[in-house]
């Protein structure tokens, strides 16, 4: 968690990305290595990867349970960004980028999804209103 001290900007909104169906236009804001600020746009292609993702070479012990799955060309450096849904609203953070078995990129990248970035900010820090509600929803709503 990054924490801005004298940021006098808006919060941002979180929207529940269970609300996404394929092809809605999701961004993201990115800084890949040397390369300055990225706004990147893509299409939303699943709310699930379908199995767990761990990282080559640290021993199964760092990934996440399951990812959203984006149509997004993304870069080394822009893991961590947020992803925004066509109305501005967070509902996710890039995680990776997805490459073929001779490590060209292949146009996809994986998100975790906002109700697990809510569940996990609610638990190790604090939050309120919607905030709270998202891991818990039960359907499409106003974020």
């Amino acid at each position: 968690l990054v924490k801005l001290r004298g940021f006098s900007g808006k919060p941002v909104t979180p929207g529940d990305n269970q609300c996404l169906v394929k092809g809605n236009m999701v961004y993201s804001l990115g800084r890949p290595h040397d390369q300055g600020d990225t706004a990147r746009l893509g299409e939303f292609e699943s709310a699930h990867f379908g199995k767990q993702v761990r990282y080559a070479g640290t021993n199964g012990k760092f990934g996440y349970p399951d990812a959203m799955v984006l149509r997004m060309s993304t870069q080394k450096g822009e893991s961590g960004g947020p992803l925004f849904n066509g109305s501005g609203q967070l509902v996710g953070m890039i995680v990776s980028t997805l490459y073929d078995g001779a490590g060209q990129p292949l146009n996809l990248a994986h998100a975790v999804p906002v109700r697990t970035l809510a569940g996990f900010l609610c638990t190790e820090v604090s939050c309120t209103g919607t905030w709270q509600s998202l891991p818990t929803a039960s359907s499409c709503g106003s974020g």
